[in-house]
């Protein structure tokens, strides 16, 4: 472990802001003092225990990938163009990491593509197991998920599910496109273009995947092509170290930034309170004084 000049100096501009602004008498809140006070102990344990930097891989290799972009939590694909053309079927397969919910293409045991995808949702898991592509269809559509329409066209259940649902007399069933479908179970589970959020399984069990990436493995693989679905890692990745070490500086990276948005956000508040005009104090004024009474005669 040791420090990270520029970070470290960043830090230090911070830390120096927050002190002069305590200096200024900004109008912190007893609380906002304690919290102040909290987080810069916070930042300097930080700071004595900052993992080191990844270090420097190559521009454009795996390696430097997975260091450098928030791996696995990304959008960034990896592909290595020459090494794809020159997969086959002897020499190249897939893996859907479900952990890491990302997909890889290895050829001639070497990452030549790495991408997100987002699998089965708790209850409709993606199943684990080693699979060969049984089907390729350019246009799909899912006979089980999909929509009901009404007579008119009308929606009348978007989430539809063709196992508990009934389509109603002159309705009409929409199954859910899947765009470059590759088949990897007779029960309906395949690989296909679709939504993806990074890190997140979204699906009903199918492995979906951006459109990029599933139109390229499309024209690529042929049936019989080996995928593998599997919770662990795979005993061939290349770059677990790579990994660790980035994951360890990115959640470091993160937690720093939380650190540094909380002091501005206190600061920010207490700024706002100092140059609030604050109202001004009625002036109390006097009643007037009343008329002594004129003296009345005895009667």
């Amino acid at each position: 472990m040791k420090r990270y000049n520029r970070l470290t100096a960043a830090l230090g501009i911070i830390l120096s802001i927050t002190a002069c602004q305590q200096q200024a008498q900004l109008p912190y809140l007893p609380q906002e003092v304690a919290r102040l006070n909290i987080l810069t102990e916070k930042m300097e344990t930080m700071l004595e225990y900052a993992p080191d930097e990844p270090q420097a891989y190559p521009m454009n290799t795996y390696e430097h990938f997975v260091c450098h972009h928030a791996y696995p939590r990304t959008m960034s694909i990896f592909h290595d163009d020459e090494l794809i053309s020159r997969a086959n079927q002897e020499n190249a397969h897939i893996v859907i990491s479900l952990f890491h919910q990302r997909g890889r293409l290895y050829v001639e045991d070497k990452v030549a593509a790495d991408w997100p995808v987002s699998t089965g949702v708790e209850g409709r898991a993606t199943t684990p197991g080693e699979y060969k592509v049984l089907e390729k269809k350019k246009d799909h559509a899912s006979g089980r998920f999909g929509s009901i329409l009404d007579s008119n066209g009308n929606t009348l259940v978007s989430d539809a599910d063709s196992r508990t649902h009934t389509v109603p007399e002159g309705g009409k069933w929409v199954g859910s496109p899947m765009p470059n479908w590759m088949r990897l179970t007779d029960y309906g589970m395949g690989m296909h273009t679709g939504i993806v959020s990074p890190g997140t399984r979204l699906s009903h069990g199918c492995i979906r995947m951006p459109e990029y990436m599933a139109f390229r493995l499309f024209y690529l693989v042929e049936v019989g092509f080996p995928v593998t679905v599997t919770s662990e890692l795979e005993e061939e990745y290349p770059a677990n170290e790579a990994l660790l070490a980035g994951a360890a500086y990115n959640s470091w990276l993160y937690e720093k930034k939380q650190l540094e948005d909380e002091i501005k956000k206190i600061n920010k508040a207490a700024e706002k309170r100092l140059n609030t005009p604050q109202p001004e104090a009625a002036t109390p004024t006097t009643p007037p004084e009343q008329p002594a009474e004129s003296p009345t005669a005895a009667s």
